[in-house]
């Protein structure tokens, strides 16, 4: 049996290595646990150094429904050291609600990472993507 995603995956690399362009090197899943509530999105965003929490610029972003305690998004990247931040913007209004400068709903970083006065910094959430597809799971913090 073939696999036809791998198939076109190789392809698409080759292809772009002949015209000068860059290959996809592989595929980012993130998992998103402690889901509580089925209101709202879930908003998963990859972020590079240099747009770290960025509102306007991301590498890549998703949304997902919230309709089960763990959801999941895949991200194609090129190589690279990367980010994710995690919101899930229970009220739908595209942004983290605050109260005295303390998020009010649930959100999460990559390596667990916990803020502590402040967003996390990019290093502490950092992690590589070379040409192996990359896990990792995100545990939303009240």
């Amino acid at each position: 049996m073939f696999n036809l995603r791998a198939i076109l995956k190789r392809a698409a690399i080759v292809g772009t290595t002949l015209v000068g362009g860059f290959a996809w090197a592989a595929t980012l899943t993130v998992t998103v646990s402690n889901v509580t509530e089925e209101a709202g999105q879930i908003r998963i965003a990859v972020y590079n150094e240099e747009n770290w929490l960025s509102t306007e610029q991301r590498v890549a972003r998703q949304f997902v429904s919230p309709d089960e305690a763990s959801v999941a998004a895949s991200f194609e990247l090129p190589p690279g050291t990367y980010a994710v931040a995690v919101l899930h913007d229970v009220n739908d209004n595209g942004q983290m609600d605050r109260r005295m400068r303390l998020p009010q709903e649930p959100y999460g970083f990559s390596n667990g990472v916990v803020p502590r006065f402040g967003p996390p910094k990019f290093a502490d959430a950092a992690f590589a993507v070379a040409d192996e597809d990359v896990n990792i799971t995100i545990e939303l913090r009240d």
